[in-house]
């Protein structure tokens, strides 16, 4: 299917998102939003797909939201009815990335502002280009924060620094992103792609039923107990000890092989 502001690619396992308005720095607005929902679906239905990357055309990742059109939606559309397409459209995309049991791999090239920090925020793991930039710049719109910051920031640095950023509005760079826990590494600009390709087929190798339960049970096991955490464990080994994929994994490493997984 071709989108109107994406690109959307897959390469063997490994499904790419590409956020494609470069002239408005990726700013999100015209069928962006449900052009990244209905991938988003694809890659949830295509059985070949382990790993999903999500990255922006040219200098930027994403800039956040296209300014006139907010202005032109303040204008012309109600709260309520502002509110709903804000739920069922704009949060589905977090939803989805979040829900899809398939790693997410954000390659943030460039400029990750808003709620295009945010979406950064959303994936599982995030390589930055030493040129990217992350900011949370709400505040300075008399705003507050939209498509999951308010969740994903605070989980990641800790309520005060997560503040901080709000509270100030300010720009950070890639190095500072990665003391911080929001990015996984830093790579030069000219190397990031391949880091970021490298890490997404290393993991599309792995057993894809295993990387699922991992990725739902270690995000519901941040708002639960000990004790159910670990039920849920318990119950997903028990599924995994009846897999093929199990019984490859274990004969590869007694014939000191790689595992071949299928998924089964």
């Amino acid at each position: 299917m071709v989108y109107e502001d994406i690109i959307f690619r897959k390469e063997e396992r490994v499904a790419t998102i590409i956020f494609n308005r470069p002239d408005s720095l990726n700013a999100i607005g015209g069928r962006m939003r449900e052009n990244i929902l209905d991938a988003v679906q694809d890659v949830k239905m295509d059985k070949n797909i382990r790993v999903l990357v999500v990255t922006g055309a040219g200098k930027a990742f994403c800039a956040g939201g296209n300014l006139k059109e907010m202005e032109r939606l303040s204008m012309e559309v109600g709260l309520v009815e502002r509110r709903e397409f804000v739920r069922n459209v704009a949060h589905k995309i977090i939803e989805n990335i979040r829900g899809l049991e398939k790693p997410v791999i954000a390659w943030v090239n460039g400029p990750a502002i808003g709620a295009g920090c945010n979406i950064a925020l959303a994936c599982d793991l995030r390589i930055a280009s030493e040129k990217a930039k992350f900011g949370e710049g709400f505040i300075n719109m008399g705003l507050v924060s939209d498509y999951g910051g308010l969740y994903f920031l605070p989980r990641l640095v800790g309520p005060a620094k997560a503040l901080e950023l709000y509270f100030a509005g300010d720009v950070i760079d890639a190095k500072e992103a990665e003391r911080l826990g929001i990015v996984n590494k830093v790579a030069p600009h000219e190397e990031a792609e391949r880091t970021t390709y490298e890490l997404a087929n290393r993991i599309a190798k792995k057993s894809p039923l295993a990387l699922g339960m991992i990725k739902e049970i270690l995000y519901k096991g941040l708002n639960m107990d000990l004790i159910t955490e670990l039920d849920l464990e318990a119950n997903a080994n028990s599924i995994c000890l009846k897999t093929e994929d199990h019984r490859e994994g274990v004969r590869a490493f007694l014939e000191k092989r790689e595992p071949v997984f299928k998924g089964s």
